[in-house]
């Protein structure tokens, strides 16, 4: 029997190509070395439902690849192509059972790839493979065909490796030219051209036009085949014919155009000299020049002769349309609101025109802005009918937004990795969108975890500099779990956290200073509301309202009801720092929530106010503890040598040392632990040995007594510790691939027992129960597995331990360094527990198991 993956929370990497969502709802999107798949519009809002192991780099790129059915309409849910900055390329595929696995892989480049583009538009044709185009920082573009490989699976295959010379591409499109089968490659980048690429019969890609206009960097192409015809209805544009070519561009330079290429006329050869329409040669030198320094807007007309079949030519007009203006920043990423099947239509026009392409583009841009952009019913304009986005925050906008394949939704990936969803009517006429519970994560390594001391709700801390709180929405029967609160946005990378208790934790990070943090009422209020577990009114009223933040601040400053009515008597929110980054009203300080925040919620509203800051040690703060009775909190720095590895010791009712600094160590305390029942604290680091300190055994000086040490416990630095739930023993972990528990035998500590595992050991913890006589220890790897395991003493005192009957998935573990494991407290009624991991890879997961 193997775990359930409840809740897995990774941010989407900062790239404008992360994210493809395919026409039954599937959206995937790359966040770290993960492809994550994710259902934004799903009735339980659940969040990642999968996450896919194979790349060992950031992941730059994903795309869904439209496979044809027997109705010819063709299916883009089944097949998903991801590429990576590790140089390769990977074919994901759908197996009958539901699950995704890797089918294919290839080292595609000489460096990492940055851009990924597949067949999109009406006339997809892959009677002998599917064309994929890959640009990577190796200034080349590549084309592949996709096949089937005898042995069932897929085959990538090389057709042709394309150089830009000095510039990188940045961007690319793939289509099939309009009334035929010949492909045609878009590509730009850092030359600020797009570049036109035709597939010559029976040879390569040639280049056939290179188009001027944009002034920065290209960042985004996006391909869609124009239809006159939807629902038996024909839509007339003077501008476009059907089956039409619509290419839009983003660039840098804060613009979004829009080209054309469009089937001019078809000449024969037959032994006497090709024409060309006269029209069509006058277009060619039609040109409106300059209109300012910083576009162009020219309307020529490239004319290219393209050889569709042996003895038939087609001449293509490639030619700038419409320019966009509205983003007052970078413009990362445009898409077309994806092709449909029609609902209604002849056989015979089904066959000529499968799907209809509505004209609606979607943008994004680094202003914290998206805009929904469609062609004016009364003129020949493109007009933006709607525009979302963030206010407030300490963000730098959005890397991409695509619509949904009934245009009613809108997924977007941002800064901070978060996926917006907007969504509108079902209608579509009210340009009135509403956001939507989405997803979010960290998006740097998570270095420690702990659950608050009820079990109600997990917190986080990362090198992202900030600490996340993640809790389970119960209602109507389903749980999902949110993130509810981003309790600490710090200026430095966040180390280690320990809880006082429910409504109180201490933060260590990179600035020597440890902080104490106390929950809103705000907070305590909405997790009643969310996870439905009650709260004394008494507990609620002592809460602060809120937290204000200085501009240019790392501190916070508790707000109480009396602040807030003072302010709002004078009508000056100065002081609740109402133009700063992290700005909070009075309003906003007192609302509870009845559903998981926002993004733009998160960033703003959910700090808890600081309380207290613990000065005393000379380096970064590495580890941190707390007892159970929330009375004594322990801390640790880094140290190479001595005088800087002792163990300072606070108070939680003063806040201020008990007792002279615990010296034992010569080099950093890695790991502190209190025992269950408080008495004894144990420590460990990388000298490998760890030392037992007595509280009830006060020195003359006031420092605790060292009760037991080892001083070379392990061969290699020893990462982590724990005690089990009855204090008889506790375990320690080491990068040399030992566990090993000890435990007091004739009044002496001593190892009584060993588990070898095939990797460095980074996290381990003990079950808070034992399970039918036995201990069960989760252990975390190097690698990113995680182990459980079962230890036993028999009844002559002889140890042993097998692996628990429960484990996780491959499939489902990290696949960078797990830094943090923690047992929930308490159990679930039908007997079930929570084990939280997080990973260097950037996600934090929870694992559902039933342990027997």
């Amino acid at each position: 029997m193997s775990a359930v993956l409840e809740h897995a929370a990774v941010a989407c990497n900062r790239v404008s190509h992360a994210v493809d969502w395919s026409s039954d709802g599937l959206a995937a999107f790359a966040a770290g070395r993960f492809v994550c798949l994710y259902r934004p519009l799903a009735s339980d809002q659940r969040g990642v439902v999968c996450t896919l192991r194979g790349h060992t780099d950031r992941v730059n790129c994903v795309a869904f690849v439209r496979t044809h059915t027997a109705d010819g309409l063709g299916n883009d849910s089944s097949v998903l192509v991801s590429a990576s900055a590790d140089k390769s390329l990977i074919v994901w595929r759908k197996g009958l059972d539901g699950q995704w696995r890797l089918s294919c892989r290839i080292d595609a480049h000489e460096q990492g790839i940055v851009a990924l583009a597949v067949v999109q538009g009406r006339d997809v044709a892959n009677d002998d493979g599917d064309w994929i185009a890959t640009a990577a920082s190796d200034s080349t573009v590549r084309l592949w065909r996709l096949t089937n490989s005898p042995d069932g699976g897929d085959k990538l295959e090389l057709f042709q490796a394309i150089s830009a010379g000095r510039h990188h591409m940045m961007a690319l499109g793939l289509a099939f030219l309009p009334k035929s089968q010949v492909p045609v490659l878009l590509a730009g980048g850092t030359d600020m051209r797009l570049h036109v690429y035709v597939k010559q019969p029976e040879s390569d890609f040639k280049l056939r036009a290179s188009l001027q206009g944009h002034t920065d960097w290209i960042r985004s192409i996006q391909v869609a085949t124009y239809t006159n015809t939807h629902d038996g209805e024909t839509h007339h544009d003077r501008r476009f014919r059907d089956g039409d070519l619509m290419v839009a561009t983003a660039s840098q330079d804060r613009h979004i155009r829009i080209w054309k290429i469009t089937a001019d006329q078809a000449v024969r050869h037959d032994g006497a000299d090709a024409k060309v329409d006269d029209m069509a040669m006058a277009l060619q030198d039609l040109d409106i020049g300059n209109v300012g320094d910083w576009t162009q807007l020219s309307t020529k007309a490239h004319l290219i002769p393209v050889e569709t079949s042996p003895g038939s030519t087609a001449t293509y007009a490639f030619m700038f349309d419409a320019l966009l203006l509205g983003h007052d920043d970078w413009v990362h990423s445009v898409r077309w609101q994806p092709a449909s099947p029609k609902a209604s239509a002849s056989s015979a026009a089904a066959a000529a025109a499968r799907l209809h392409q509505p004209m609606a583009l979607v943008s994004a841009s680094a202003d914290k802005s998206i805009m929904l952009w469609e062609p004016d019913a009364h003129s020949e304009a493109w007009v933006y009918t709607a525009r979302l986005g963030e206010v407030g925050g300490s963000t730098l906008g959005f890397y991409g937004a695509l619509l949904s394949a009934h245009g009613d939704a809108i997924l977007s990936n941002g800064y901070n990795g978060a996926m917006h969803v907007w969504c509108r009517a079902a209608d579509k006429v009210s340009a009135d969108w509403s956001p939507a519970v989405g997803t979010s994560g960290h998006f740097s390594s998570v270095e420690g975890l702990a659950w608050d001391t009820s079990g109600t709700f997990l917190l986080t801390a990362s090198a992202d500099q900030t600490a996340r709180m993640f809790a389970p929405w119960q209602r109507n029967g389903c749980r999902t779990w949110h993130e509810i609160a981003r309790a600490q946005i710090h200026g430095y990378d966040l180390n280690c956290l320990a809880f006082v208790h429910k409504y109180q934790y201490v933060s260590g990070a990179d600035e020597k200073v440890i902080r104490v943090f106390e929950a809103p009422r705000t907070f305590a209020q909405t997790l009643v509301n969310l996870t439905g577990v009650a709260e004394s009114e008494d507990v609620l009223s002592k809460r602060p309202v809120g937290a204000n933040v200085p501009a240019l601040g790392l501190s916070n400053k508790a707000v109480f009801e009396g602040d807030l009515r003072d302010v709002d008597a004078s009508h000056d929110y100065r002081n609740l720092s109402a133009f700063t980054a992290v700005a909070a009203t009075s309003t906003s300080l007192t609302t509870a929530l009845v559903q998981p925040p926002f993004e733009e919620h998160l960033l703003q509203h959910t700090l808890w106010p600081e309380t207290n800051k613990l000065y005393g040690h000379g380096y970064e703060i590495v580890t941190l503890a707390a007892n159970k009775s929330g009375t004594l909190v322990a801390s640790a720095c880094k140290a190479a040598k001595a005088e800087h590895a002792a163990i300072r010791l606070w108070s939680t009712a003063t806040w201020k040392e008990v007792s002279a600094p615990l010296a034992f160590h010569t080099l950093t305390v890695t790991t502190i632990k209190f025992s269950p029942d408080g008495r004894l604290l144990l420590t460990a680091g990388r000298d490998r040995g760890w030392a037992l300190f007595n509280v009830e055994k006060a020195l003359n000086d006031g420092t605790w007594a060292l009760e037991a040490s080892q001083p070379k416990a392990h061969a290699r630095i020893v990462w982590a510790s724990s005690w089990s739930a009855d204090g008889a023993c506790f375990a320690t972990a080491s990068r040399d691939k030992l566990v090993k528990i000890w435990s007091k035998t004739g009044g002496e500590w001593s190892c009584v027992h060993m588990l070898k595992c095939n990797e460095a050991v980074t996290m381990i913890d003990f079950c808070p129960r034992m399970i039918a006589g036995a201990y069960v220890v989760a252990t975390g790897l190097e690698t990113g597995e995680i182990i459980l395991h079962s230890v036993r003493q028999d009844g002559s005192g002889a140890w042993s331990s097998s692996l628990a009957s429960v484990q996780i998935a491959a499939s489902d573990l990290h696949v960078l360094a797990v830094k943090g494991l923690a047992w929930r407290p308490n159990f679930e009624p039908n007997g079930e527990i929570c084990l939280a991991s997080c990973s260097e890879d950037h996600s934090v997961r929870v694992f559902s198991l039933k342990l027997e």
